[in-house]
C-alpha cells in the first residue's frame, strides 16, 4: 500500500479526478536529460535536454546560487506542466526529492497562483506501474517523442516569479 503524504492546497475534493507526475533523468544529471510526465486519461510531458540544464546550472553558478539549482529547476518544470493542466484536480507528484516536498510547494505557490487556487498537489510514490512513470521512460529512451521540449529561459521566466529567481543576474 502506497504511503502518501498530504501537501492540500484546496479541499474541494469532490468529484476530482487523480493524475500522477513522475520524472526520468534526474535534474541533477546535467550528462542526462530530464522528462516530466503528468498522467491519466490523459497525458504531457516535459523534455529538458542535458545542454538546456548545463546552461542553467552555470547560471545559477555564476550568481553563488548553484544549491538553489535542483530544487528551483524540478518546480518550474512542474510549474509549467500543472498550468498547461491547469483544471486537474488532484496531482500526485513522485517523490524525487525526500524531504524537501514543502520547499517545492512553496516554490510552486510563488512561480503560479494558479496552482495555489485550482490544485490538489499531494506528494507520494509513484510507482513503477504508474502510466506515468511508464510514458516518463519511453520519453526519455527515445521511443515516444515528447510534447514539449523547454528552453532555459522558458524556465527561468518561471523562476523569475520567485524571490531568489528575481535576483538571479545575468540570466
Amino acid at each position: 500500500m502506497k504511503k502518501i503524504k498530504k501537501e492540500v492546497i484546496n479541499k474541494d475534493t469532490k468529484g476530482i479526478k487523480n493524475y500522477e507526475i513522475d520524472q526520468s533523468g534526474k535534474i541533477e544529471q546535467t550528462n542526462k536529460d530530464t522528462v516530466l510526465c503528468l498522467s491519466n486519461g490523459i497525458w504531457d510531458t516535459i523534455l529538458v535536454k542535458a545542454e538546456t540544464k548545463r546552461s542553467l546550472l552555470e547560471v545559477f553558478r555564476r550568481n553563488g546560487q548553484i544549491r538553489n539549482f535542483i530544487l528551483f529547476t524540478f518546480s518550474a518544470i512542474l510549474a509549467i506542466i500543472i498550468e498547461r493542466n491547469i483544471n486537474l484536480g488532484r496531482i500526485v507528484i513522485d517523490r524525487e526529492y525526500y524531504g524537501k516536498e514543502p520547499i517545492i510547494k512553496k516554490l510552486l505557490e510563488e512561480m503560479s497562483t494558479k496552482i495555489k487556487e485550482r490544485a490538489i498537489l499531494e506528494f507520494g510514490l509513484v510507482g513503477k506501474t504508474s502510466r506515468a512513470d511508464f510514458i516518463a521512460g519511453e520519453v526519455f529512451s527515445g521511443k515516444i517523442k515528447p510534447k514539449s521540449t523547454i528552453t532555459k529561459e522558458e524556465l527561468l521566466k518561471v523562476i523569475k516569479k520567485t524571490e531568489v529567481g528575481k535576483q538571479l543576474k545575468d540570466a
